[in-house]
């Protein structure tokens, strides 16, 4: 799984979580768009499913899913993706 990949799958389930239609770039910060302390659950839980994998406890820093880059970033490194 290349980084592009992740970014399509991340970005879906942003979506989905969020509901909102409008575009959300890969640096926008997610509490802007709606992503709030429940939402983020879901959407941790979500991606830990989806790419089969578990968010250690030092990982669920808000920092790393504060926007589309850095939750694909944390992802790619878990998985070992490709460029």
């Amino acid at each position: 799984m290349n980084r592009d990949e992740i970014t399509g799958i991340v970005r879906s389930r942003i979506e989905q979580i969020l509901g909102d239609e409008r575009r959300i770039g890969d640096l926008d910060p997610l509490t802007y768009h709606g992503l709030d302390s429940l939402r983020s659950v879901d959407l941790t839980l979500s991606l830990e499913n989806r790419f089969a994998l578990v968010f250690e406890d030092d990982e669920l820093d808000f920092e790393n899913f504060r926007s589309v880059r850095r939750i694909v970033d944390l992802i790619a490194a878990k998985v070992g993706a490709d460029e």
